[in-house]
C-alpha cells in the first residue's frame, strides 16, 4: 500500500509530518515549517489524525487513539506501548516505566528506548523524566522541553 502524508502546522513553531499506510501511522517527525501549502488529507486515517492533533493542541485530547506501526526489540516495544498510554501532562520516571514493564532495574534501558522512540508525539517520550523530575538529555530548545511546557510541566 502506498504511503500518504499529512503536514500539520503546530503552535510550537514546527510542523509534524505524519505518514500512513492507510491502516496505521507509519511515520511521524517534527520538521521545520515550509512554504508548501497544507492540504486536507484524503486518507481517512490521516483525516482522523488531523482531528486528534487539533484536539491535542487545543488541550482537549488527553491521549491519542490511533493505530501505530511499531517495530523494535520486545523491551523497547513494551516501553513505547506503556508510554503511549500516558495522558496529556502525565509525567513518569524512567524507573517507573522499568518497573511497570517488569524490568525494575532497567531504567537505563528505558532511557535508551525513549531516545530511539519512533513516531514523534504519538509515542510521548517527552513525558518520561529522571527520578528527580528533571528532563534528561534535552538541549535548551529541544522539542521535549517545548512539549512538556505546552502540557504544563514545570520542574
Amino acid at each position: 500500500m502506498t504511503e500518504a502524508a499529512l503536514r500539520f502546522a503546530t503552535p510550537l513553531g514546527v510542523h509534524l509530518v505524519v505518514g500512513s499506510d492507510g491502516e496505521r501511522i507509519v511515520s511521524s517527525d517534527f520538521a521545520r515549517p515550509t512554504r508548501s501549502r497544507v492540504m486536507r488529507p484524503r486518507d481517512p486515517l490521516l483525516r482522523e489524525t488531523q482531528a486528534q492533533l487539533r484536539a491535542y493542541f487545543a488541550r482537549r485530547l488527553t491521549r491519542f487513539d490511533l493505530p501505530l506501526a511499531l517495530a523494535g526489540p520486545p523491551f523497547s516495544l513494551a516501553a513505547w506501548r506503556l508510554v503511549a498510554e500516558l495522558g496529556f501532562g502525565e509525567v513518569v520516571s524512567y524507573a517507573d516505566v522499568a518497573r511497570a514493564i517488569g524490568r525494575p532495574f532497567a531504567h537505563r534501558g528505558v532511557a535508551s528506548a525513549m531516545g530511539r522512540a519512533p513516531l514523534d508525539l504519538f509515542i510521548p517520550a517527552h513525558r518520561v523524566v529522571g527520578a528527580d523530575g528533571r528532563v534528561r538529555g534535552a538541549g535548551r530548545d529541544s522539542m521535549r522541553l517545548r512539549l512538556l511546557a505546552f502540557e504544563g510541566y514545570r520542574r
